[in-house]
């Protein structure tokens, strides 16, 4: 396993799109943003890794932040990283399933970074690197956004069929403060029964996972058993129905295994 410094991004500016293109070859597990000046994760307004041009990871900086808390990733207000792998595990092969490796079947691989309101940024990155592979099953992190008028119990669509054979690892609901509870349902069968947010704050806590104000994180995986996930190969319908004790605005970061094509 390899720790390298990337190329350095482009555009670094107070506000603006900043940019690297990291080199193909090696299997990438984590990238990790090093900010410097006046210049904060709230100040990242986006975050896009992109392989051979299609988004696969993305995120703002504080949503991501609080999802690596909750996962159990170090905390600081200089760095953040972005993840393709589960460093607590219980199985080996499990923790590196999804690293995007680049050896075979990638033409590119680059990330951009949105700032807004920085003063005298700077930004670096760094890579862990495991050996190369050819492209195979990749961590995805894709956005969803639904507002809801008021309080009550509302679908909120995800994933449907045309997206079979992804699998789904977590799935973390940021929000206003008016999401009260979850339901999940996979064919029809409830899998998280209307599960209350501090129900779920202390469930989690007692596989060290730490909830976050504002996310409700729905997570199969939570005793670091990723066959555990949600496979969706067989799946005729899946349903995530949330309540709400107010109308509020819900992004879903929704965390998945999946093929490149796929989702």
């Amino acid at each position: 396993m390899l720790f390298i410094k990337n190329l350095p991004f482009t555009n670094v500016v107070a506000n603006g799109v900043a940019s690297v293109a990291l080199p193909v070859g090696m299997s990438y597990n984590r990238i990790v943003l090093a900010l410097g000046g006046t210049f904060t994760k709230a100040m990242i307004t986006d975050i896009k890794v992109r392989v051979n041009g299609k988004v696969v990871f993305q995120n703002t900086g504080s949503r991501l932040d609080l999802i690596n808390q909750y996962r159990g990733l170090a905390a600081s207000a200089a760095f953040m990283s972005i993840d393709f792998t589960e460093p607590r595990a219980k199985d080996m092969s499990e923790e590196y399933l999804g690293n995007i490796n680049t050896a075979q079947g990638v033409s590119s691989l680059t990330m951009e970074v949105t700032i807004a309101g920085a003063t005298a940024p700077t930004l670096d990155s760094y890579s862990e690197l495991g050996p190369p592979a050819p492209l195979g099953v990749i961590a995805k992190q894709i956005l969803f956004t639904t507002s809801f008028g008021g309080s009550g119990k509302f679908p909120f669509k995800l994933i449907d069929v045309a997206n079979r054979g992804a699998i789904i690892k977590r799935v973390h609901f940021a929000h206003g403060g008016n999401v009260t509870a979850l339901e999940v349902k996979k064919n029809g069968i409830v899998i998280h029964d209307n599960i209350l947010t501090a129900v779920n704050t202390f469930y989690q806590s007692e596989y060290q996972k730490t909830a976050q104000t504002n996310l409700y994180s729905y997570d199969p995986c939570l005793d670091n058993n990723y066959s555990n996930a949600i496979k969706t190969a067989d799946m005729v319908s899946m349903e995530f129905n949330l309540t709400t004790g107010a109308a509020d605005t819900v992004t879903a970061a929704l965390e998945v295994l999946d093929l490149l094509g796929n989702m």
